[in-house]
Parts: structure tokens; C-alpha cells; sequence
């Protein structure tokens, strides 16, 4: 009886061991370099497609293989195909700590995606392709009617918003859309929104997007990724996030277009004011934190929101 009774406690230990083992594999998946993966060839690749403000086009692909299930990042690219059967990319200009231009890079649309699946902006579609045609303003816009547009997919994997994690960025395959057509549509400055008590906590939802128009922050340059804007703030507990899409509020594990100081969804220590009624960190990431500053007095404030360096600035003016 005492050996089974040791057996069974050896068993025991050693089930417990290898779940151990497993739980620990679980918590700190193995990273591998994805190969390839696939943008999946358009149901409407042969149709007629005259983009507008208004309309979409739906794209869809698979996940690359990271090893586990990895929360990638989407970029979607488009490129003309010239008369040589070549893509013209859209691509923008490099410039150096003076402003000057040193070159050329891939340039993707604005908006990141999180899942293999989305219906792309015409908008957006119609300002890569004359990104591409080099229009950079209205008057220079000239309606080349329906041509064959290229697509790919850009995937990676970021630590916190900015930080790519080295051998995660991979390019799809490209697919064609066959008689494409773009407008005059110039891409502008990229937005963000604060959501939070000063706009009553407005669902961030495509619904609300008109609501939520004035709560807007502006890119200060085209590209830059760095968001300002001004805001008349009443007193009261100040707290808020950024969303930088509307598709409604997210969650801690999926937190759609949701950017705060940390992934899950309270707000931070530490807020307050220093002696020049500013505040600021770099803790900018994807996740439903929020900033809270208790008792705020009532006011006009600066915010500036830096996604190349995951640094917020907030100014009381």
C-alpha cells in the first residue's frame, strides 16, 4: 500500500512537471521567422470598380506563421501597373534631420489593420494610387479612368506601438484588380481620437464618427505620426485614451484601434501635473488604459501624441 500510495504521489509530480512545462510554452511562445503569406485573389478582380468616398473594396488574407498565434499589424500597399507590366508602388519621400530628401520608401494606407480580413477604404485606395501617379495636390489631378491596380499586405509584430520585433515584417504576394478607376482624392493628415469624460465617453463606433469629429487630433505633418490638437477641457476627473479607427470600444485582449499607457482597460498611476501644468511619458501602446487626472480645475489643453517614439505630451495652457 505504501508503494502505491508513493507510486501515485510520483505521478502526480510528475503530470504536475509537464504541465509546468506546457503552461511555461503557453506564457513564452517560440518565435519563428514567417516565410510566406498569402493575399487571397479578389472575388471582384474582373469587375468594374470605380472607387468614391463611399464604397469599399474587400480584401482578405491568411496569418503568417510567427510560431504561435501572434497579434500582427496589417498595412495594405497599392501600386499602378505600368504598360511594361511593372507596379509602381506607392511610395514616400526619406528625408534627413534637416528636411531634406535622401530617397524613397514603401508607403502604406493610413489605416493598420488586426485581422486577415477588412473592407478597405475607396477613399484611401483612390489617394494611394495617385500617391503613386505622384498627385500631390488637386490641381494637378487627372482622371486616367480605369486601369489595373495592385494590392499587397505588409504584416508585423510590434512591441508596444513602434518597436518592431526584429524578423516578424513580411510582404504578401501581390493580387490585381483588373479595371480599377480612382477620383480626386489627396491624401491628408492621418487623425486620432480622444475618447473619454470630456466627450461623455461617446462609443468610438463609425455611427459616431460626426459626433466625434471635433475630438479629433490632426497629424502634424503628412507621415509624421505625431497628432496634436487643442481642447477646451471642463473641471472634473480628466480621463481618457486614444482610438485610432472607430470599430466600437474593444477589449483587453483585442483592443481594435484603442491606444492608451497599458493593455488593460483602468486607468494609470502617477498622473498629475508638474510645475508647468504639463505631463508626460512614453508609455503609448496598444490596449484600453487611460490617463487620469483627478479633480482636473477646467481648461484648455494641448495634446500631442508621438507614435515613432510612444511618447504623450499634455499641456495645460
Amino acid at each position: 500500500m505504501k508503494n502505491k500510495l508513493l507510486l501515485g504521489a510520483l505521478l502526480i509530480c510528475i503530470a504536475s512537471i509537464f504541465t509546468s512545462c506546457k503552461d511555461d510554452r503557453d506564457d513564452n511562445p517560440t518565435f519563428k521567422t514567417p516565410t510566406a503569406f498569402t493575399l487571397n485573389t479578389p472575388a471582384m478582380a474582373d469587375q468594374y470598380i470605380q472607387l468614391s468616398a463611399t464604397n469599399t473594396v474587400h480584401l482578405t488574407w491568411s496569418q503568417p506563421d510567427y510560431g504561435y498565434n501572434a497579434y500582427a499589424t496589417y498595412s495594405i500597399q497599392v501600386g499602378v501597373v505600368q504598360d511594361d507590366g511593372s507596379v509602381k508602388w506607392c511610395q514616400k519621400d526619406v528625408k534627413d534631420d534637416d528636411g531634406n530628401v535622401i530617397g524613397q520608401e514603401d508607403d502604406y494606407l493610413s489605416t493598420n489593420l488586426y485581422t486577415c480580413s477588412s473592407d478597405i477604404s475607396g477613399e484611401e485606395i483612390a489617394q494611394g494610387i495617385n500617391q503613386a501617379d505622384g498627385i500631390t495636390k488637386p490641381e494637378d489631378y487627372v482622371d486616367k479612368g480605369f486601369r489595373q491596380i495592385a494590392f499587397r499586405v505588409r504584416a508585423a509584430l510590434f512591441e508596444a506601438l513602434t518597436d518592431l520585433v526584429p524578423g516578424s515584417e513580411i510582404v504578401s504576394n501581390a493580387v490585381f484588380f483588373n479595371h480599377m478607376a480612382a477620383y480626386e482624392a489627396i491624401k491628408a493628415p492621418a487623425y486620432i481620437y480622444l475618447i473619454g469624460s470630456p466627450n461623455g465617453w461617446t462609443t468610438p463606433s463609425t455611427g459616431n464618427a460626426e459626433a466625434l469629429e471635433e475630438w479629433k487630433l490632426m497629424e502634424t505633418e503628412i507621415g509624421s505620426k505625431v497628432f496634436e490638437a487643442t481642447f477646451d477641457i471642463p473641471a472634473g476627473d480628466l480621463q481618457f485614451r486614444f482610438y485610432t479607427y472607430l470599430d466600437d470600444w474593444g477589449s483587453d485582449d483585442d483592443p481594435l484601434g484603442s491606444i492608451g499607457p497599458q493593455k488593460a482597460d483602468a486607468p494609470i498611476d502617477g498622473c498629475e501635473w508638474d510645475d508647468n501644468n504639463t505631463y508626460s511619458d512614453d508609455l503609448l501602446q496598444p490596449g484600453k488604459g487611460t490617463w487620469k487626472f483627478a479633480g482636473f480645475a477646467g481648461g484648455s489643453v494641448t495634446f500631442t501624441v508621438d507614435m515613432n517614439t510612444n511618447k504623450v505630451k499634455f499641456a495645460v495652457n
